[in-house]
C-alpha cells in the first residue's frame, strides 16, 4: 500500500521495464517478477501485459507493415508506463557496457511524467570500476575508455542522469524492499499501519 498523489491509499502500480523481454522465456521471467511484486504490495505491470480497457485505448494498427507494429508495442508500453505510478527498472550492462537503450527512454519518460523511480543492477560499484572494457586515466586525472571517452566518476553506479533521479539497488528484490520501505514510511507519518510482507 502507499497514498497515491490524490491521498488515496492503495496499492501501486509499477512498470517493470528491462531487457528480460527479450529472453526465450520472458513470460515465465515476467510471472515471476509480478509475483515478488505482490508479495511487497506492488502490482507489477509488465510490458507485453495486455492491456486494459481504461482511459489509454490501444494502437491500432492501419496495416500489417513493420513500422505500424513497431508502434503498436511502443504505444502500448507508453500506455502501461502512464497506467502506472512507478518505475522498477532492470539497468544491468545489455549489449556492451551500459542499459539497455529502451529502458533508457523508458526511466526518461517516468522522470518527466514526476514517477518515482527505482532500478537495479548486478552491481552498485562507482561506474568507473563497472566498467570492465579497456580504460585508463588521462594525464589530468580523468578516466577514459579505449576510444578516448571519458568515464564519469562520481561515485554512482550508472551514469548522473540516472543516479540524480532514482534509487538503486543491487538486485531486483532489494530494490522491492527500497520501495516497501519508503511507502511504509509515508504509511506511518500519515498514521497508517506499515503494509505486511509475507513470506
Amino acid at each position: 500500500m502507499f497514498i497515491d498523489k490524490n491521498g488515496v491509499v492503495r496499492m501501486p502500480k509499477a512498470y517493470l521495464a528491462g531487457f528480460h523481454i527479450f529472453y526465450e522465456d520472458c513470460d515465465q521471467r515476467g510471472e515471476e517478477l509480478k509475483r515478488l511484486c505482490r508479495k511487497y504490495g506492488i502490482i507489477g505491470i509488465y510490458p507485453p501485459d495486455p492491456e486494459p480497457q481504461d482511459q489509454f485505448p490501444p494502437y491500432q494498427p492501419k496495416d500489417g507493415s513493420l513500422a505500424e507494429e513497431e508502434f503498436y508495442y511502443f504505444t502500448r508500453d507508453v500506455n502501461h508506463i502512464r497506467r502506472s505510478d512507478m518505475i522498477l527498472a532492470q539497468l544491468e550492462d545489455y549489449h556492451g557496457c551500459e542499459p539497455d537503450s529502451g529502458t533508457a527512454f523508458e526511466c526518461g519518460a517516468c522522470a518527466a511524467l514526476g514517477y518515482r523511480l527505482y532500478a537495479y543492477c548486478d552491481s552498485t560499484e562507482p561506474l568507473v570500476e563497472r566498467i570492465k572494457c579497456e580504460k585508463h586515466r588521462r594525464e589530468d586525472g580523468v578516466w577514459v575508455d579505449g576510444d578516448g571517452n571519458s568515464i564519469e566518476d562520481f561515485g554512482y553506479p550508472l551514469n548522473l542522469m540516472f543516479s540524480g533521479c532514482m534509487k538503486v539497488a543491487d538486485s531486483f528484490e532489494n530494490m522491492l524492499r527500497m520501495a516497501r520501505a519508503d511507502f511504509d514510511a509515508e504509511l506511518i507519518a500519515a498514521g497508517y499501519p506499515p503494509f505486511e510482507v509475507k513470506d
